[in-house]
């Protein structure tokens, strides 16, 4: 719209005759009719109805079973104080016939109106021709016998009482159960306390053998069957040369040198060495020389032998391990 058609539409004048008629509510032709919904249910008020008994097509005298669904045309039948009645027309699947249901919020339950009935599963002992059950458990059944039979009477009173005094054994028993298990809860708190303490502890005890001898998970419980075994063990003699091969091959490493020897190559290239430069051959390391010519003097270098490092308190240790 324009501006000037805008000003023209709030420049127009209406009686208060056309506002109380409500001509102003009325659309235009040229509108278009808009969406009217976007499924079935909106646009044709078809839902899918579930049959909520066992039923009989009354047209083809089919058997429909509960929970067979339908396309149901749903419309509003009218209402029982607030709730809607709302009635469902569906189709037989066998013979296409016409049947209608409609709800029935008073009773709670399902009206049949038309082309289909709700089929009754009843079982009539007259109509079988077979004998009746007789509730022993119903009283009114029991007192209803003619008051003649006395010895009658007095069986069901001494069963009536028996009843009655199971009943009230199996309460005292229960009560009993309740005050013995439940009453005391600071007692029963405690007591599940302390055993939950007891089996953590045994619990980081063993993870903490196991972690001594390097594995990450908790040791389990030593049992007398585990050290019967391990006292019939018997192992060979190479067993026995291999363990002790062992201990001799550490025990020359802890007695030898941290620094590696020399080759009998490099020695002689070292001491050629020596011979070239000048430099005298260390006898002892207390000795010491000097070189006097006629230049200045030099001092030569004191160098101590290498010593060879090791420890005598572990290497007595280990002889004495090995000598055992």
């Amino acid at each position: 719209m324009s501006s000037l058609n805008a000003t023209q539409a709030d420049g127009y004048y209406h009686p208060p005759s056309y506002i109380e008629s409500g001509d102003y509510k009325k659309k235009s032709i040229s509108q278009h009719a808009g969406s009217k919904g976007t499924n079935q249910s909106q646009l044709y008020g078809v839902v899918r109805f579930e049959l909520p008994f066992k039923c009989v097509c009354t047209h083809c005298e089919k058997i429909i079973g509960k929970g067979t669904r339908f396309n149901a045309k749903k419309d509003n039948a009218g209402e029982f104080y607030s709730s809607k009645i709302y009635k469902f027309t569906l189709k037989c699947y066998e013979c296409k016939g016409t049947m209608v249901l409609r709800t029935n919020p008073e009773k709670a339950d399902y009206d049949f109106v038309s082309g289909i009935r709700r089929k009754v599963e009843t079982w009539d002992t007259d109509a079988a021709g077979s004998l009746g059950v007789f509730d022993m458990n119903n009283k009114s059944q029991l007192h209803s016998k003619p008051a003649a039979d006395p010895i009658g009477k007095l069986e069901r009173d001494i069963k009536i009482r028996e009843k009655q005094t199971a009943a009230n054994k199996r309460v005292n028993d229960l009560l009993s159960i309740n005050d013995r298990d439940y009453r005391p809860d600071a007692d029963n708190n405690a007591l599940l306390r302390k055993s939950f303490r007891k089996d953590r502890k045994e619990k980081k005890r063993r993870l903490d053998e196991g972690q001594a001898r390097g594995l990450a998970v908790p040791l389990l419980d030593e049992k007398a069957s585990d050290v019967t075994t391990a006292k019939k063990i018997k192992y060979s003699k190479s067993h026995h040369n291999s363990v002790k091969k062992e201990r001799r091959n550490f025990l020359n490493i802890r007695s030898s040198s941290i620094f590696g020897e020399r080759s009998t190559k490099q020695k002689a290239l070292l001491q050629a060495a020596e011979r070239k430069n000048g430099v005298a051959s260390i006898q002892t390391p207390s000795s010491s020389s000097h070189s006097s010519g006629p230049g200045k003097e030099k001092k030569s270098k004191k160098k101590k032998p290498k010593s060879t490092v090791s420890s005598s308190a572990p290497l007595d240790l280990l002889t004495n391990y090995l000598s055992d």
